[in-house]
């Protein structure tokens, strides 16, 4: 590929690191208009290593590609930033749906109303998909290797850590059993009728 489409993708990176800060803003007024009583899914030592983590895929999706001087032939390219886009398509559906209930520290409020619409419809973390689904297809799309073999487990135990917690809490909620209950965490179950 090219030094121009290299470029492209560098300003891609960019823009993704923009984005989550501007998710973090969005994320702080939505957590000011929660309750008191609202709780987080998952410890404080399990949000810093998520940002943590975020923060080094950020930084080797940028550097291995410039360090390299190069990117994957155009399938994996192509594959590659076809996968980050759906990732990036659910999560803005995600956000969209949960309105003012959505917040990156995934804190639970008890007086929340179960929704159930959007990609909530099939999955009960469809948000936690679109993250890794970004994942994956900007590591490969830049080509950067040594990024997705060194964070892609670190990246899975956080989440599995999160989703636990979380569910705890929304399992705890009135009517999230009824809705959400059958539905599979990040794919959806075949339908039992």
């Amino acid at each position: 590929m090219t030094a121009r489409a290299l470029l492209i993708y560098e300003a891609l990176v960019a823009l993704t690191a923009l984005q989550r800060l501007l998710e973090l803003v969005h994320s702080r007024r939505n957590l000011g208009q929660l309750s008191e009583t609202a709780r987080p899914a998952d410890s404080s030592r399990n949000w810093v290593a998520l940002v943590a983590l975020q923060v080094a895929w950020l930084a080797g999706c940028a550097l291995e590609p410039a360090l390299r001087g190069t990117l994957p032939p155009a399938a994996v390219f192509w594959s590659g930033g076809a996968l980050f886009l759906a990732g990036e398509a659910l999560r803005t559906w995600c956000i969209l749906s949960l309105g003012a209930s959505w917040n990156a520290r995934a804190r639970v409020d008890p007086g929340l109303l179960v929704v159930s619409h959007g990609p909530y419809r099939w999955i009960r973390h469809p948000n936690y998909l679109g993250v890794l689904l970004e994942f994956v297809g900007l590591t490969l799309a830049g080509g950067a290797w040594a990024t997705l073999s060194v964070l892609a487990l670190p990246h899975g135990l956080v989440f599995r850590r999160r989703m636990r917690g979380e569910d705890a809490l929304l399992f705890a909620l009135p009517g999230y059993v009824a809705a959400m209950g059958a539905k599979g965490a990040l794919l959806p179950r075949p339908s039992r009728r």
